[in-house]
């Protein structure tokens, strides 16, 4: 299955998973008045810390310079 994803989607499963979940952080970021720990919570991140890690990852940019 990963496999015919990778092919449709042209990235892994794990990938767009995350992906989807960035886009769930930048919302609540924008929208409401959420720490970053109860973001990384809500969206299971392991702590804030691995959230901020990610996020600098795949967006580029610090969640917090967001």
């Amino acid at each position: 299955m990963s496999e015919y994803f990778r092919k449709q989607i042209h990235m892994s499963l794990h990938e767009y998973i995350i992906k989807a979940k960035l886009k769930l952080v930048e919302i609540r970021l924008l929208n409401s008045n959420f720490t970053i720990s109860e973001i990384a919570d809500d969206l299971g991140f392991t702590d804030a810390s691995h959230l901020s890690k990610t996020f600098k990852r795949y967006v580029g940019s610090s969640n917090r310079d967001f």
